[in-house]
Formats: C-alpha cells, sequence, structure tokens
C-alpha cells in the first residue's frame, strides 16, 4: 500500500524523533535509516537533524571497518565528503532550530576531524553556549544534544592539540572536568570518557616535572575520571565505542592514575581534608596540623590508592594473555615494580597501623604477596616478579618462603648467564640486567647472615662464591688500577680481562664484595674448622677493602672492615677506617640540608661510634670511649629529636608530634642503642667503682622501656589461653614482677649489714623446697598451674624432693629425643639460695611443711618494702603499667590447689629406708586431679595479646634477658647479691614466657635449641645464660657445688656456653688441686643421743680416732694441704679418689680445648688461661707457654666488652 500520499502526522513525527534520538544514543546505526525517513515523512520540519543522523550512521560504519582493509576504511572516511555541502546547507537553514543547527554543527566538525582536517573542524564548531543551543520551539533532541556537547569539547580539545595551542587546550579541559558531562546512554559515556581520558593523560605528562600546582590540577582532573566511572558502570572493551586513531585506552588513563598518587605518595604530600577550593587538595606535612587531621589525610590518601590499584590491577590482568616463551609481559613487571615502590613507602615508619586500616603493615604485606602472586600468572619465569617476592617474604618474616623466590631467580639467572656466556652475549638475564642481579644476590646475603642461623650462614658463603661466578673473578685493567697493597700481597694470577665489568656499576661492585667478605667474615666466626679461620678472615678483609675502593662513604661496609680488623687483632686500623668513615659522613652532612637524610646517616654511625669507644678501650683510654658512647646520643641533637617530646616516658599510643627518631628504628637499630648504654656502664665501673654503676643500672632498664615497650608484653604475650583450671591468680614470684617495680626492686640497698644477709639466706632456705618453673619447662602450652600432669612423687627422709617436677608434655614438646636434659634444676636453684648454716634445719623439714611451702611461699618484708619504695621512687613511665602481683595472690591459689597428697606407700619397712625413685627424691606423693588440659589448637580460652611476629618477640626477649642478666652481673661484682638474685628471677620468667610461646608453635627439641630465622637467641641458649649467671652467683656466695652444678645446668642446654664453660673448668681443676672435694660433703650425722651431739661431735673431730666412713671418703672429705696421703697413694694403680681427680683435670681439657676452637671462644683470653692452668696440670708446660702467649695476643687487643656481643645483633650488617 502506497503511503507516498498521506499528510504528515505530527504525533508520530514527536514519536519518530524521539525513537531516532533514542538510537543515537544508544548507537543502533543499523535503525537509522528507517527512523530518520519516517521523521522526515511526519515531521518535514527536522531534515537538518535526520541528515546528521544519518551521516553519524555512515560515520559509525566507516569506523567500524576492518583496519586490515586500510584502502577500504580510507575511501569510506573520504567519501564523508559528499555530506559536507549538505550538512552545511543545512547548518544555514536550520536557524529556526537551533538544535538541529548545533547537532549539524557537532556532525561536520566530526567529520572534518576525521578527514585530519583540523583547521577546518575548529571553524564550523558551534561558538554558542549550550543553553542558547538547546533553545527553541520545537521539541528538543535533549540525548542526542547532550551527546554534541561531549563531543564537540572532545573535538576541540583535540584540534586546539594538534594545532600545539596548549593554553586553550588547558581551558577546555577545566571546563570539562569542572561540568563532568552525564553518563545516562552508551555514546554520552563513550564521549565523555574520551574526553576525560584526554584531559587526564594532557594534565598527567604535565607532571613529569611535578609541582603542587601541576600534581593539584591532574589529580582534579583523575577525579573527574574516578567520578565519572562511579557513575557510569564500565562496560567491556570495545562496545559500543568507536576504535578511532586518538582513544585512549581505558587501562593507560588507569596506570597514569596509579602512577600520579605513587608520585604524590613518593613526595610525602598529603590531602587536605579542610580544603576550601579545588586548587588546595595537597599540602606539604606542616607539624602545626592536628592529629586528627593528619589521620584522615592519610587515611584517605590510602583509600584513594587502593582503589585505584585494585582497578588497575584489574584491567591489566584480564586484558593480558600469557605470553609466549618468546615474549614477556613488560607492563606487568612495570607495575609490579611500581607497586613494590609504594609497598616500601607505606610499611615504613612514615605510616602507623592505624593510618592504613583494617590490619595495618600486615595486612599491607599479605595484600602485596597476593598481587605478586596473581601477577605471575600472567608472566613466564619472571625474574623482577622473583626478586620482589624475595624481598617482601623476607620484609615479612617469611625468611624460608624468600630464599625458596631468591634461589628460584638465581636459578634462571645463572641458566641465562650459561646461555650468554655460549653465545657471546653478556646479560645475566633478559628482564633484569647485571647490576640488578648481582644487587639482589648481595641482598641475600646480607639477609642471611643478619637474620639467619649457621645453616643460613653456609647459605650465605655458597652465594658470595656465585656473586664471585657471575663477577667471573676476572678484573679488568681499570679495576686493577683500584687495588690496594693488601690485595695484591694475596698473590694469584692475573686472569684475562672480562667485559661484565667495565659494565657494572660502581655501586654494584661495591655491593658485590661487600656481599662477599661479610660472607667470609660470617662463616669465620662461626665455622667450626680452625685452619680455615685466619684465611677465611683475610679474605674477607680483602674483599672489604676492595669493597671501599668502589664506594668510600659507604658506612655498612666501613663497618664490616672495622670490625672484622678489631677481631683479628688489628684495633689501629679499625680505628682508622672508623675515623675516615665519621669524618666523610659529618663533611657530606655538612653539605646537606635535608634533614631526614642527615638522620639516617647519623642512626647508621650508632654502630661505629659504638665501636670506635670499644676500640679505645683496649688502649685503656676509658675517658674517651665514654665520649664516644655519648657522641652516639649527642650526634641528634636535643633529645627531643631521637625520644619525642615524651622523652624516655614509655608510651604505647603517641601521637605523632610526640614521636621521636627511636620509633621509626628496627630493632637491630634499638639495640645497638640499648648496647651502647651497656657499654657506658661498663666503663663507669671501671672508672669509679661497680656500686656507683649500680645505682646507674635502671637507666639501661628504662631506655629498653622507651625503644620496645612495655616488657610486661613480653611475658602477656606468651600466655596461653584462660581455662577453668588456670584461672587462679598466679603465685607471687621474688625480683618483682613488673614495670613499675623495675628499678627499685633491684636497686642496691644502701645499708646492707650481716644481719640483713643472714635474714636472707635463712629466708632463701625457707624456699630452697619449692619447685622452679624455669627450667622445667613446666606450662608448655594449657596454662595450667604450675605442677606436673604426671605427679606421683615420692621424697627422701627429710622430705624434700632431690629433682625438680617433670615436665608438662603435650605430643609437641618434648625434648627428650633430640638431647638428654638436666633433671636437677630445683636442687641446684635451691642450693645457690641455701646457706651452709641451714643444713641441719633442711634435713628437719617434713611433708607437711614441704606442701605448705609449695602452697604459699613467703616473701620477706623487707623485699616487700622494697618493691613498695620502687613503686614511689621510679620514672614517670611506669605509670601505664598494672602493679606487681601481691602476697594475698599466692594465699588465693592455695585454695585452688590442683594437687592432693596420696597415702604413703606400704612396704615391709618405713617408706624413709627406701631409695626414692628415679625423678621423684624431694617432693611428697600426689595425685594429679586437674582435667586433661586442651590442646593449644582447640583451646577456645581469650585472644592473646601480640606484639608483633614470633621473630620479633624472639629478638625483643632475648635483649631484655641480657639486660637483666647484665644487671645482674653488676649486682654481683658489687656485692649486692639479693638484687642479683632479682635480676636473674626476671630474665628467668622471660625465658620461661618465650619458651611457653615457642612450645604453642608446635616446637619440637631441635627447635628450642637452634636459633633460626630472626635476631636474639635460642631458648636453650637464653636458658644456658641464665643457668650460668646463677652459678657466677653461687661462686659470689662461696658455694662451689651449688655453682658447679648450675654450670652443667647450662651446659645441656648450650653445650659450648662460654661463661659456663669456664666457669666450670676452673671448678674442675680446683678438684684436681684438690682445693675442693669432688662432691659435696654432707651433713654430719646426729648421734641418738641429744645431749652429747655438739660437744662429742667437735670433739670426735679433734680426736685421732678415725671419723665414720661416709665422711672420710674422698668425695665428702675436705682436702688439707698438710695431710699424708694414704698408702695406697704409692702404689702403681690410681685410688679412685686420683681417677676422680684425673677425670676432672681431663674434662676440662676436653671443654676448653674444645671452646677455643669455636668462633666465640677462639678470642677469649679466660678461655685461654684456664687452658693454660689446664696444660700446666697435666705438665706440657710448653702448650702453656703458647696458651699464655695467646692470652697477652688476644687480651691486649680485646675492649671491655666482646665485639660480637655488644655492638649489635645484625652481625657484620647494619
Amino acid at each position: 500500500m502506497s503511503v507516498a500520499g498521506k499528510a504528515p502526522n505530527p504525533e508520530k513525527g514527536k514519536k519518530y524523533f524521539a525513537l531516532l534520538d533514542q538510537a543515537l544514543c544508544n548507537g543502533s546505526w543499523a535503525e537509522i535509516p528507517e527512523l530518520a525517513r519516517n521523521t522526515d515523512k511526519h515531521a518535514p520540519g527536522r531534515g537538518g537533524f535526520t541528515l546528521a543522523a544519518r551521516t553519524e550512521a555512515q560515520i559509525a560504519s566507516a569506523s567500524h571497518r576492518p583496519t586490515s582493509a586500510s584502502s577500504a576504511g580510507t575511501s569510506s572516511i573520504h567519501s564523508l565528503s559528499e555530506a559536507i555541502p549538505r550538512l552545511q546547507e543545512a547548518i544555514t537553514l536550520g536557524k529556526s532550530a537551533p538544535d538541529d543547527a548545533y547537532v549539524a554543527s557537532a556532525c561536520l566538525a566530526e567529520v572534518h576531524w576525521l578527514q585530519e582536517d583540523t583547521g577546518a573542524a575548529l571553524k564550523v564548531l558551534p561558538q554558542q553556549n549550550v543553553s542558547t543551543a538547546v533553545s527553541g520551539g520545537q521539541a528538543a533532541a535533549l540525548g542526542w544534544l547532550e551527546v554534541c556537547v561531549a563531543k564537540v569539547a572532545f573535538i576541540r580539545a583535540a584540534a586546539l592539540e594538534a594545532n600545539g595551542q596548549a593554553s586553550e587546550v588547558r581551558n577546555v579541559y577545566r571546563a570539562a572536568v569542572a561540568q563532568t558531562p552525564g553518563s545516562r546512554s552508551p555514546e554520552l559515556r563513550r564521549w565523555t570518557e574520551r574526553l576525560l581520558a584526554r584531559a587526564c593523560m594532557s594534565d598527567y605528562r604535565r607532571t613529569q616535572q611535578p609541582t603542587l600546582v601541576t600534581l593539584t590540577e591532574s589529580l582534579i582532573s583523575f577525579r573527574a575520571w574516578t567520578s565519572f566511572w562511579q557513575r557510569a558502570p564500565p562496560q567491556a572493551s570495545g562496545n559500543g565505542a568507536n576504535s578511532t586513531r586518538v582513544d585512549i585506552p581505558r587501562r593507560q588513563v588507569w596506570k597514569a592514575y596509579y602512577n600520579l598518587l605513587s608520585l604524590i605518595l613518593s613526595h610525602d604530600l598529603l590531602y587536605n581534608v579542610s580544603a576550601t577550593a579545588r586548587s588546595d587538595l595537597l599540602l606539604v606535612p606542616q607539624r602545626t596540623m592536628s592529629t586528627q587531621q593528619y589521620m584522615d589525610a592519610k587515611i584517605r590518601q590510602r583509600a584513594e590508592l587502593q582503589r585505584v590499584e585494585t582497578t588497575y590491577e584489574s584491567l591489566l590482568l584480564n586484558e593480558t594473555q600469557f605470553p609466549k616463551a618468546s615474549q614477556t609481559n613488560a607492563e606487568v613487571q612495570l607495575w609490579i615494580e611500581q607497586a613494590v615502590i609504594n609497598w616500601r613507602t607505606l610499611s615504613s615508619a612514615d605510616w602507623t597501623d592505624d593510618e592504613l586500616g583494617d590490619g595495618g603493615k600486615a595486612t599491607l604485606g599479605r595484600d602485596m604477596l597476593d598481587i605478586l602472586y596473581r601477577a605471575a600468572t600472567k608472566t613466564f619465569h619472571s625474574n623482577a616478579i622473583l626478586r620482589q617476592l624475595f624481598t617482601v617474604h623476607a620484609a615479612l618474616g617469611e625468611y624460608d618462603l624468600a630464599i625458596h623466590a631468591f634461589n628460584s631467580y638465581a636459578e634462571i639467572v645463572g641458566r641465562r648467564k650459561a646461555k650468554s656466556e655460549k653465545t657471546g652475549l653478556q646479560e645475566l638475564g633478559s628482564d633484569d640486567d647485571d647490576d640488578t642481579a648481582i644487587l639482589t644476590a648481595s641482598e641475600a646475603v646480607r639477609v642471611l647472615c643478619k637474620y639467619g642461623d649457621r645453616e643460613q650462614a653456609e647459605k650465605a658463603l655458597e652465594i658470595g662464591e656465585k656473586i664471585k661466578e657471575w663477577l667471573g673473578w676476572q678484573r679488568s685493567d681499570e679495576v686493577d688500577e683500584l687495588e690496594t697493597t693488601e690485595d695484591v700481597k694475596t698473590g694469584g694470577a692475573r686472569p684475562a680481562n672480562h667485559p661484565i665489568l667495565s659494565r657494572l656499576r660502581p655501586v654494584t661492585l661495591a655491593s658485590a664484595h661487600r656481599a662477599i667478605g661479610i660472607s667470609q667474615a660470617h662463616w669465620a666466626r662461626i665455622t667450626y674448622d680452625t685452619d680455615a679461620r685466619a684465611g677465611l678472615q683475610k679474605n674477607a678483609e680483602s674483599s672489604l677493602r676492595r669493597s671501599r675502593s668502589y664506594d668510600e662513604n659507604d658506612l655498612e661496609t666501613a663497618y664490616a672492615l672495622a670490625r672484622v680488623l678489631a677481631e683479628t687483632q688489628n684495633v689501629p686500623a679499625a680505628i682508622e677506617v672508623i675515623k675516615r668513615a665519621i669524618a666523610a659522613t659529618n663533611a657530606s652532612q655538612a653539605d646537606d640540608d635535608e634533614e631526614r637524610e642527615n638522620y639516617i646517616k647519623q642512626r647508621q654511625l650508632v654502630p661505629l661510634w659504638h665501636l670506635l669507644a670499644l676500640c679505645l678501650t683496649t688502649r685503656d683510654e676509658h675517658d674517651a670511649a665514654v665520649k664516644m658512647c655519648n657522641a652516639a646520643f649527642d650526634q641528634f641533637g636535643e633529645s627531643t629529636v631521637l625520644f619525642g617530646r615524651q622523652g624516655m616516658l614509655d608510651s604505647n599510643s603517641r601521637s605523632r608530634a610526640q614521636r621521636g627518631l627511636v620509633d621509626s628504628m628496627d630493632d637491630f637499630e634499638k639495640e645497638g642503642l640499648l648496647q651502647v648504654k651497656m657499654t657506658e656502664l661498663t666503663l663507669i665501673e671501671l672508672m669509679e667503682g661497680a656500686e656507683r654503676a649500680a645505682d646507674f643500672s635502671d637507666e639501661v632498664l628504662r631506655l629498653y622501656a622507651r625503644l620496645f615497650g612495655n616488657p610486661e608484653q613480653l611475658k602477656s604475650a606468651s600466655k596461653p589461653p584462660q581455662t577453668a583450671a588456670s584461672m587462679a591468680p598466679p603465685p607471687t614470684r621474688g625480683g618483682g614482677g613488673t614495670l613499675r617495680s623495675i628499678a627499685g626492686s633491684i636497686r642496691p640497698k644502701s645499708a646492707r649489714n650481716s644481719v640483713e644477709r643472714d635474714t636472707s639466706r635463712q629466708v632463701s632456705s625457707n624456699l630452697a623446697a619449692l619447685p622452679e618453673t624455669g627450667p622445667a619447662r613446666q606450662t608448655a602450652t594449657n596454662g595450667q598451674a604450675a605442677g606436673p600432669p604426671i605427679s606421683i612423687t615420692v621424697t627422701n627422709e627429710n622430705g624434700v624432693s632431690a629433682e625438680k617436677s617433670q615436665r608438662e608434655h603435650h605430643s609437641h614438646h618434648s625434648h627428650l629425643p633430640f638431647k638428654m636434659r638436666g633433671h636437677h634444676g630445683d636442687f641446684r636453684e635451691a642450693g645457690s639460695l641455701r646457706s651452709k648454716k641451714s643444713a641441719e634445719d633442711f634435713n628437719e623439714k617434713s611433708y607437711g611443711a614441704n606442701d605448705s611451702q609449695q602452697v604459699s611461699p613467703p616473701v620477706p618484708p623487707k623485699d616487700t618494702a622494697a618493691i613498695d619504695h620502687a613503686q614511689t621512687s621510679v620514672a614517670p613511665h611506669s605509670s601505664a603499667v598494672g602493679p606487681a602481683p601481691t602476697p594475698s595472690m599466692a594465699a588465693a591459689d592455695a585454695s585452688t590447689n590442683t594437687q592432693q597428697p596420696l597415702k604413703e606407700i606400704e612396704r615391709n619397712r618405713p617408706p624413709g629406708d627406701w631409695p626414692a625413685p628415679l625423678g621423684h627424691e624431694r617432693k611428697a606423693p600426689e595425685q594429679d586431679v586437674r582435667l586433661p588440659a586442651p590442646h593449644p589448637t582447640t583451646s577456645h580460652g581469650l585472644a592473646l595479646p601480640s606484639i608483633g611476629s614470633l621473630h620479633v618477640r624472639q629478638h625483643r626477649s632475648s635483649v631484655l634477658v641480657k639486660v637483666w642478666l647484665f644487671v645482674a652481673a653488676l649486682y654481683l661484682r658489687a656485692g649486692f647479691f639479693e638484687d642479683a638474685g632479682g635480676a636473674i628471677e626476671e630474665a628467668q620468667r622471660l625465658v620461661e614466657a618465650f619458651e611457653r610461646e615457642r612450645s604453642a608453635q608446635n616446637a619440637n627439641a631441635l627447635a628450642l635449641f637452634q636459633k633460626g630465622w630472626g635476631g636474639g637467641k635460642s631458648v636453650d641458649e637464653l636458658w644456658a645464660d641464665v643457668w650460668s649467671v646463677k652459678g657466677d652467683l653461687a661462686v659470689s656466695r662461696e658455694l662451689p657445688f651449688e655453682a658447679m652444678e648450675r654450670y652443667e645446668q647450662a651446659l645441656t642446654y648450650f653445650p659450648d656456653h662460654l661463661e659456663a664453660i669456664i666457669g666450670l673448668s676452673d671448678m674442675l681443676m680446683d678438684i684436681y688441686e684438690e682445693k675442693m672435694p669432688a662432691e659435696e660433703p654432707e651433713p654430719p650425722l646426729i648421734p641418738n643421743n641429744p645431749g652429747t651431739t655438739a660437744p662429742q661431735t667437735s670433739k670426735t673431730s679433734k680426736t685421732s680416732n678415725p671419723p665414720p666412713p661416709r665422711l672420710t671418703t674422698a668425695k665428702s672429705s675436705l682436702a688439707s694441704a698438710g695431710r699424708e696421703p694414704p698408702p695406697n697413694a704409692r702404689s702403681k694403680d690410681p685410688t679412685p679418689a686420683q681417677l676422680n681427680r684425673l677425670a676432672a683435670r681431663d674434662r676440662a681439657y676436653m671443654l676448653l680445648s674444645t671452646l677455643t676452637k669455636l668462633g666465640s671462644g677462639w678470642a677469649s683470653p679466660e678461655a685461654w688461661f684456664a687452658l693454660a692452668r689446664v696444660h700446666e696440670l697435666s705438665g706440657e708446660m710448653g702448650r702453656a707457654k703458647k696458651a699464655l702467649w695467646w692470652v697477652v695476643e688476644v687480651g691486649e687487643s680485646r675492649g671491655v666488652r666482646g665485639w660480637g656481643e655488644s655492638v649489635g645483633g645484625g652481625g657484620y650488617c647494619l
């Protein structure tokens, strides 16, 4: 049926016009011709609009042709020229319909722009505002007109940019960003995206030379881009969009956005949360900002960075395919590099956990690992990803995974290195250049030597050899010129030149040789091969000197070299190296006005100042050494710079304005500061006496509390979850229990008379029957009351146990499969606190007395007064800590005792006449009435408070134990034995807590013996330190047999303990020289007649009648210098007493000969002196003289404290 003769229908015209407008907005180009025809029929007055619609459909059809058919595509675009005259005519005739003229002008400008005629496009672009363009009497095409507004802005900006009119371009972009177009239709979203993408990229290119203005303008553009995408959900790439040559990929814009935020982060700029104008979005951090403003700015910055990071990563991984073996995804690797840089910044001390959001830095590190592993799915053997996995895992304390990542990295690099040598291409890898690969290997050596144990030290030595292999160990002529005289003395033939060395940067060569030297020096300190130690130290010195020749200002190299020289008795050379390093650093700081960089250098100088002080003590220049210790702190200027505005007060909630440099230091740097203070106290002891040094011991404890926080965290963090059986308060322990009593509980008393000492010995004897929880490791996991789960105990006739209670065992906590432990802990502890005067009272104790003491240990009133005094006189920082346990807690614990006595064992003779069963000599028979302890993994107790990873707590616990034992040693030398015992008790409690925590991690005996990763010491070595100092305490109290037992206990935990071996060997040699008997004399027998007890005993000892047989044996009688040897002493076969003496001497020789071959004992003059004494007693005068000469040589070059233990826990690394 023909419709040509029908009249136009206005209603249908409006309908078809609206449908045509909707089809244009939706990009339904196939529907345009039919809708345009119907619109022309029923709305003939909209001819300009329908013409523009048909042209738009033609443009879309031309732009959608395949790119391979370039000739066809070109002809289609140029065929649009036929529409130019008609569009110009429609513009002229459409004056009555401004919206139609505006649409036609936009379409004509697009045709000129596609034909690359930017000048013509600028001429035909409409100049009127949108408000003027949409005015008119007819129905307005609101949808397509809005699209044309965005299109006009885009074409104008693109044409102006092509003509080089930068200022006009910025005005267009500013207007577009200020009033972001809508996103109601697909075509509007497409043109808005193209406009904002060009605006963002234009502003981002201006940030290549960043200023606060350019960064702010670029941030405004990208935030408009983000706001647009929040309103318009993103569509699949390419849907409804023309793939023109000016289009910017969406992923590229998000990448630029992420790079901009990374640039802002790297310049330490803050968001202005109170900005009144858009030009004030960024500002430089100022100290006048309030804490809340600073926090809000950081939180917003982190949230925006995380949002953009997630968006860009999603686009990158979705649009990137797995590469072929011959390809690489460079964009993924660049993204990873930038993400790791940002992670380093956010993980620094400039950001706190509260500013980073939920999870803090731990969650930040885990998110970084997830990013790396997701990126690995889009790469093939990427060196960059493996290298960053090594970095992030190491930073999170996952050292095993870090070394696994490095092993894979080194394997790939080595394989490509071998291939490059075969093909002649000197490349270590396709992704990483030579410098990056060698620097990564150097960092691996640093991680292994600083945080590892013996196994890791051996691995570091292997990596050092690998670095030599990568270098080719072949030196060019340029490198030979840099060699020092010491390098030439090492000898060896000169190999051929190698081109790789000439390409490496000096910094890389310095790092490589430093890593080689550190690995050799570290292994020399650990190795058992005494013949190889000197050669390793010589090679380490040579490598470190070569590293200094490439970079003379590197402080880490200077420190490592100076320490190696000091350990090899070349102290003058070590002093020269340190002085040059400090002078060079001060000179460079004089020309550098950047405060932050100066503080970084000064922090690195702290170990050098300390090492210099120790070197000066070898010359007995103690006054100068004290000045060096003070210089380590004075170099920071005012104390507020180092410790903050609150000074030495311990506070867990310091605001940013109150924080100091110590709050941004790692634990090794903090330990270095603490060691400087300990060395200063040692020097005060040498110059002013031990009592004077003991008066300042609380300064070390306050410094620890300021550096590491409340020490009680180390005890509470390791407590197991509370259960029904463990809710009772624990008994009070001696020596003070909280930070409030740190200084006062162990402060030396000014008035100490013999009455007080006798009283303390009497109290100690009363405590002798109490079971210890320290060495027995009683509460491994479940936190129940102290006491063995298997505790059927039989006592001796005196009612006191001779062996400590059995350890509480779970399936994950057993030492026996690894090595036998001493089971005499409680007996030895009791003996160390027992005086000779209380021996008779000790034998008169009964079962009931023992049980009562076990429930409620007595606390001497004067100790309680000392604690109360400490609570009032301690530093102000103690207010943040809870009160110390009181004796009432111990009484309360008695009501909930989990042990009940058993009836006596029925035998044919009295129980006292029978020998006690093994392991139950001094404890009454008891039965465990507790419920079975839940497994740690299934316990539903309260959550444990945490202060970080187990590695962090191991390091901090070890440092605090070292501090307490250092204080105890000060008190011992000052004669304050009670205070020394209190300090030892504090150290023991820390080791107990840390052991419980390690045991809760399913640690076996080997795990408790080995230190593993991280700083500090192993559990067993800490126990050995505690028992060794207990032995020293017993020696000071003239209790040699108790001292021997404690030294023996120390060696059961750590067989190579230096102090314990020396102390035990001295006593073994005293036994050989008959200065003391082989065993402790037993108390005299009490006669049946009480009336003749004391007189007859005294008379019997002076008469010629022989004493009872039990008192005449060599085991129980004291040696006398004028005693006649027994008749059988002249016989050929030695007597049992002589065999005991020889065995004591031979064991001392075995211990000392092994010790002097170890890295911990070869430089100890005390060990060599004891060995010389053994040789002398054995009649080997020649060996004795050699040992004594070595004592002189080592002693002359030894400081007041050891090089390894005092400078810091990082070994040869800063």
